[in-house]
């Protein structure tokens, strides 16, 4: 039986907002490191730093680990799903694409979470008001895929499937992480990114060098910070509000995460916004308007 959920007071609405506006900012770190990382180094780094810091407070809070077996299959699923996955397609994904557009996409996820949580659960299933959010919100999506598809071809397709599949991946590991919910959140947290680190930081060693030989200040501070504050400390709160709310309340960060992302990306590239982002930016935030009703 999974553990029951409360309706989101403005507190939990407000920590939504706030991881929200971590994750928004990743996508410009994310293109300052690709000036000097690859994108599985980028993945991999992010997962060890985590990792670290996260291990590190495990012992000095003297939380414990998950024991049984049971609970570290369910660690390393949620650790592949929830960080190996998409941490490597975002970062490879936007190569091709802008940082605003990657964020953008991000909002497929909820989509995809809505749809699992219906058959997976009995406290998330779809309603009237949920459908009709989430689909609104999805076509703002399709309305910044057709019309980039229309500008430029076929060209940045690769990474818009990159990022709309690293949506989906988190959002089936926010269903999935409701069944680690009777863990501790930091423990829970420690434990998926050791398993990430497990997956990645052989595989950064196996396709490349992590570990560049000049590396400048600006990518080493992306790498950190994207570590640290974007995969520490917001997965940690992550963990947190999916116990408390649930993975659908949770997945509409995905709707957050583009307002963000566009905001931060138009503050820093000069070209970020334009009449298609708008658009889109703007169904997207219809559909979490609609989608609040139904929860």
């Amino acid at each position: 039986m999974l553990p029951a959920i409360r309706r989101p007071t403005p507190f939990d609405i407000s920590r939504l907002f706030f991881v929200g506006a971590i994750w928004g900012s990743v996508f410009i770190f994310i293109a300052i490191a690709l000036t000097e990382f690859q994108p599985v180094s980028i993945a991999a780094w992010r997962v060890f730093l985590a990792a670290i810091v996260l291990v590190v407070i495990v012992f000095l809070t003297r939380r414990k680990f998950p024991r049984t077996i049971w609970e570290w299959r369910y660690v390393f699923i949620v650790g592949c799903l929830n960080s190996a996955i998409p941490f490597f397609l975002i970062s490879w994904g936007q190569q091709f694409i802008s940082s605003a557009e990657t964020a953008l996409l991000m909002a497929v996820g909820t989509f995809c979470a809505l749809i699992v949580s219906h058959f997976t659960s009995v406290d998330e299933r779809i309603n009237p008001s949920r459908a009709i959010g989430v689909s609104v919100g999805f076509i703002g999506v399709l309305v910044l895929v057709l019309w980039d598809m229309m500008d430029t071809g076929l060209g940045g397709i690769k990474g818009q499937i990159a990022v709309i599949l690293a949506g989906c991946s988190y959002a089936i590991s926010s269903v999935i992480s409701r069944r680690l919910s009777h863990l501790s959140t930091i423990s829970t947290s420690a434990a998926t990114m050791l398993s990430a680190s497990l997956y990645m930081v052989p595989l950064a060693f196996l396709l490349g060098n992590p570990i560049p030989a000049h590396v400048s200040l600006a990518s080493m501070a992306s790498v950190i910070y994207l570590g640290v504050v974007a995969t520490a400390l917001a997965v940690t709160l992550r963990f947190t509000i999916i116990r408390a709310n649930g993975a659908v309340f949770m997945s509409q960060v995905g709707y957050l995460v583009p307002l963000f992302g566009v905001i931060w990306s138009g503050l820093y590239f000069a070209d970020a916004i334009n009449l298609q982002t708008i658009l889109s930016l703007s169904l997207i935030l219809a559909g979490i308007a609609i989608t609040r009703k139904g929860n």
